[in-house]
């Protein structure tokens, strides 16, 4: 017998009270994108002046950093905006993917492996375990 790790989805059944939970939440990430992306903007001016005293290559790469840094805050704050529009627009009682958990389970010689690792889900409802699916049920 040997212990192994699995990852299972959690789910959440969509109710107007997690509606609300999950758009306040969305709207924080978002807030806190924004500032990041401001910060990062400010920042980058003082880089790009200071890397311009040293070289034009070391000034390139001050560039490509702060440009890759702006483009991986803007793809997060779209990606979020995705989000808020399906909440929004998805009927009560959806289920929508919440987070992924890590679990342990045994596993012993002539188990069947796609019911060891697969299939396995958690249900919540307004915060609470509302069903636990094993087996893709």
């Amino acid at each position: 017998m040997i212990t192994i790790h699995r990852s299972v989805p959690v789910k959440l059944i969509l109710t107007e009270n997690s509606r609300l939970t999950l758009l306040a939440e969305y709207q924080r990430q978002m807030k806190q994108l924004q500032d990041e992306l401001e910060l990062w903007q400010f920042q980058g001016k003082k880089l790009v002046s200071e890397a311009q005293k040293k070289s034009s290559d070391a000034r390139a790469q001050v560039l490509d950093k702060i440009a890759r840094e702006e483009r991986i805050r803007k793809e997060k704050l779209e990606i979020l905006q995705f989000q808020v529009k399906q909440v929004e627009n998805l009927p009560l009682g959806s289920e929508i993917l919440y987070t992924t958990v890590e679990s342990s389970v045994q596993l012993s010689i002539g188990d069947i492996w796609q019911e060891v690792v697969g299939g396995t889900e958690i249900v919540l409802k307004d915060g609470v375990v509302h069903e636990i699916r094993q087996g893709g049920a």
